[in-house]
């Protein structure tokens, strides 16, 4: 097991580019009325730069000029990757209702289109097969606003899962269960929260000894000094993903990812060095403040009325907890079949620290200077 997991940080270093940026995101917003369903569509312009080659003089700056030149490809992307029935029904495209237009979100420039289609069976609730960057970015999602016949519902569509019926039952019960499956996959899928939560947890059955993990701790201190870590880092995020989803306080999205990228390079150095921080509640508890805004990305850009977002919210941190707290009950039984094993102590713990510090140090300069460091 302990071999396992080296060669999986190891190949990690290597192999995964999407790990190295912020979860993509695009806005669909889908009015119906009767058989016209109205679809706007928004979409990161540095997604459409990986599958289209938007920049022409590779200058790392998309011109207006370079986006309108794609116009037409950008359309037929958008309309190749998304499809909508009504029952048995294709819905069909009759056309852009306005022009393709740049707009602003809180993580940059999106490009934004509008067209409208009409649907056969329009009494059916809509089946919606989003398929944009499938097998390219595995944490990518579309964040859908749904209107029919009066009511609004919100959905997070993944591009991997095929078409999903989207009904218009908007009770705060559908709202919490919807969005408490989106938080287990946000977290386990999250790999910088793993790897954060990871240096935690990997000298759980250990104690500090003169700056070394040397001593091993019982069962009852590995049991408390888990509970305390994962308890203060789930207290600090869920504060700042509340601020955040509710929008009290908003941070650009930048200097969040590239914080959390830095916390994960202070956890590895403690890892290998306890003299860092005394205490791992106070780092996990610290950094985790940092980690809720993180969390927050999907449900600040669903327009939400203040039930439905406090139901979103709720449901969305309960998944996020089932997920951390399944990483913990996988992790925590090999830990402490671990414990006595010198080689663990004194070569693997501290080696895998380094790979993660590794991994992170890349995360951070490419977030801050937007750098390719990690080849995909």
């Amino acid at each position: 097991m302990s071999f396992r997991i080296l060669l999986l940080l190891i190949s990690s270093v290597f192999s995964l580019n999407a790990w190295a940026h912020k979860a993509g995101d695009s806005y669909l917003n889908i009015v119906q009325d009767g058989p016209i369903v109205t679809v706007g569509w928004d979409v990161a312009l540095r997604d459409l730069d990986v599958l289209l080659v938007l920049d022409s003089d590779d200058d790392k700056q998309l011109t207006w000029g370079e986006v309108r030149q794609r116009s037409a490809d950008i359309e037929q992307l958008l309309l190749q990757n998304l499809s909508i029935r009504a029952g048995d029904d294709d819905c069909r495209v009759l056309g852009q209702s306005s022009p393709l237009a740049i707009v602003q979100h809180s993580d940059g420039n999106y490009a934004a289109l509008r067209w409208l289609m009409s649907c056969n069976n329009a009494d059916t609730p809509l089946s919606i097969d989003y398929r944009l960057l499938n097998g390219i970015d595995a944490l990518h999602r579309g964040l859908l606003t749904l209107s029919r016949e009066g009511q609004t519902t919100s959905a997070v569509l993944r591009p991997d899962v095929g078409p999903q019926l989207i009904d218009s039952d908007t009770s705060l019960w559908t709202t919490f269960t919807r969005f408490c499956r989106e938080g287990i996959h946000h977290l386990l899928s999250g790999y910088d929260h793993i790897l954060f939560l990871l240096c935690l947890l990997l000298p759980a059955c250990l104690i500090a000894s003169n700056g070394r993990w040397q001593s091993t701790a019982s069962l009852r201190q590995s049991l408390w000094q888990t509970t305390a870590v994962v308890t203060a880092f789930t207290v600090a995020h869920s504060i700042t993903l509340a601020l955040a989803a509710l929008n009290i306080i908003a941070l650009p999205s930048r200097w969040v990812e590239s914080a959390i990228a830095a916390s994960i390079v202070v956890a590895a150095i403690h890892t290998i060095w306890p003299r860092v921080i005394r205490s791992r509640a106070l780092l996990a508890g610290g950094f985790g403040l940092i980690h809720g805004f993180g969390f927050a990305g999907v449900l600040q850009g669903l327009p939400l009325t203040t039930g439905p977002r406090l139901s979103a919210l709720a449901g969305f941190n309960v998944g996020v907890e089932l997920g951390q707290l399944s990483i913990v009950l996988i992790a925590f039984p090999v830990l402490w079949s671990l414990r006595h094993s010198a080689f663990y102590n004194r070569i693997l713990l501290p080696l895998i620290a380094v790979l993660i510090a590794l991994v992170a140090t890349l995360w951070l300069l490419q977030r801050i200077f937007l750098w390719q460091l990690i080849p995909g």
